[in-house]
């Protein structure tokens, strides 16, 4: 390592849909002129959101299919952090799966990579990006969206320009309840000050649990759905609002007749616009925690909608 600085590390949690990659692209038009790297994990077996950055010039590394505290692919992270430390970048950023229990990050660093590669990070700490129009459903069911929370150094309570100060209250109580010490900020598009990369973050008391909740047993599924053709908008919206009630998310890229289009819904909302991104074939990741009932929903809705063929993985 000689006199090279330790890389800082910071974890990015939040459930799917918060706003993780937008606040990640803020992040690095802050930093421009430094080196930086991103491990960004995806809960689906393709990347969206990488694709995105990637569009942007900027270089990752990714671990799909699951979360990264999970014992699935704990292996895969720890390798990826291990080849991380012998480039010369200043800063890691750490996207966790909407999905990650991030618990055990510290035992990572410490216990198993630290044995490995010395003290080649400075570990800042966790944000966490809260959907505050859809945090108190959430976090009722999801007991990774609780540890998220707890587990965090700082709390960004993002999508404030959606919900009444009543509710945002009600958010901000239940985030204090689950985390007393960590640094609240609210926020819209996470547009947040990012000064707190040049400051160490707040700590917390939280007793670290080293084991994740994240189990292949209990995790949602993720499907990928793939199909080649030019498909109607408004049918096309229509099967999407179908599947709302059984989904906690569903993003991906969509060839219609206008065009290429990025798809992206969570909770209620969904959201389609244009795009210059081009894909082999249309590619829609839906990440449901319904089990089979989901899939015949999604196999019955396209059917009623469409003749092409449907690919689900």
């Amino acid at each position: 390592m000689g006199d090279r600085k330790p890389i800082k590390l910071f974890l990015l949690t939040g459930f799917l849909g918060a706003g993780k990659t937008t606040l990640l692209k803020r992040i690095i038009d802050r930093l421009a002129g430094h080196k930086i790297g991103i491990l960004m994990n995806e809960f689906g077996k393709i990347s969206v959101d990488g694709v995105l950055l990637q569009k942007s010039g900027i270089d990752i590394v990714e671990i799909n299919n699951g979360s990264v505290f999970c014992s699935c692919l704990k292996g895969a992270f720890i390798d990826a952090l291990i080849s991380y430390s012998e480039l010369p970048i200043d800063y890691l950023f750490v996207e966790a799966s909407g999905m990650a229990d991030p618990s055990s990050i510290e035992h990572i660093l410490h216990s198993v990579v630290g044995k490995v590669k010395g003290k080649e990070y400075d570990y800042q700490g966790a944000v966490c990006v809260v959907d505050a129009l859809h945090f108190l459903d959430q976090a009722d069911v999801l007991l990774a969206l609780d540890r998220q929370v707890a587990t965090s150094n700082m709390i960004i309570v993002n999508k404030v320009d959606l919900i009444d100060e009543q509710t945002l209250t009600q958010v901000e109580q239940r985030i204090t309840n689950s985390n007393p010490a960590a640094e609240l900020v609210r926020a819209s598009h996470c547009a947040v000050d990012t000064d707190f990369l040049t400051r160490r973050l707040k700590k917390t008391e939280y007793a670290v649990c080293q084991e994740t909740c994240n189990t292949p047993g209990n995790r949602p599924v993720a499907h990928v759905l793939k199909a080649e053709g030019r498909f109607d908008k408004a049918v096309f919206e229509d099967f999407l609002q179908a599947l709302l009630p059984w989904t906690l998310r569903m993003k991906g890229f969509f060839r219609l007749k206008e065009g290429w289009y990025q798809v992206d819904t969570v909770g209620n909302q969904s959201e389609i616009k244009p795009t210059d991104i081009v894909r082999p074939v249309s590619e829609l990741v839906v990440i449901s925690a319904k089990g089979l009932p989901a899939l015949d929903e999604i196999y019955q809705n396209w059917d009623k909608r469409f003749s092409e063929k449907l690919i689900l993985q």
